[in-house]
């Protein structure tokens, strides 16, 4: 009896479009062999066969490769994004900044012991007047 091997994950199965290749492959495959023989005819010319090789391995091997090329479901153009995000856009060393309360306490005890400054209001003058902070009208403070 025949066994047919069934992947576990249904998503990784993509489907087929000319031979082993999907869509997305066949396509990359098209356009970097059309763009790395454009290359290498209108190159050769100038520069000699053995050259223009060379000019079609350097237009032809990225584009091939971004369209073969998949990690962990995720194709070149998203992991390049996501490293071009780490490394230019966003910062790399996030700075934890917190506020430095003792050395605001002693700051005010210097001021206090030192240099004789109070900070303190007088008696009367730090309660606040609830009715003047829920009128609109200004006349009744």
């Amino acid at each position: 009896m025949g066994y047919v091997r069934v992947p576990r994950d249904i998503k990784r199965v993509k489907p087929k479009f000319l031979g082993p290749l999907n869509k997305r492959q066949t396509y990359s495959m098209a356009i970097g062999i059309g763009g790395g023989a454009l290359g290498y005819y209108l190159s050769k010319p100038y520069i000699g066969a053995s050259n223009a090789i060379l000019v079609l391995m350097v237009i032809m091997l990225p584009i091939v490769f971004c369209g073969l090329f998949e990690k962990d479901n995720r194709y070149v153009e998203d992991i390049l994004k996501d490293i071009i995000n780490v490394k230019f856009i966003r910062p790399g060393i996030r700075v934890f900044k917190a506020q430095n309360m003792y050395g605001y306490i002693h700051e005010k005890i210097y001021e206090k012991e030192v240099l004789g400054i109070d900070d303190e209001k007088p008696k009367g003058q730090g309660q606040t007047n609830w009715k003047r902070l829920f009128t609109n009208d200004k006349e009744s403070a």
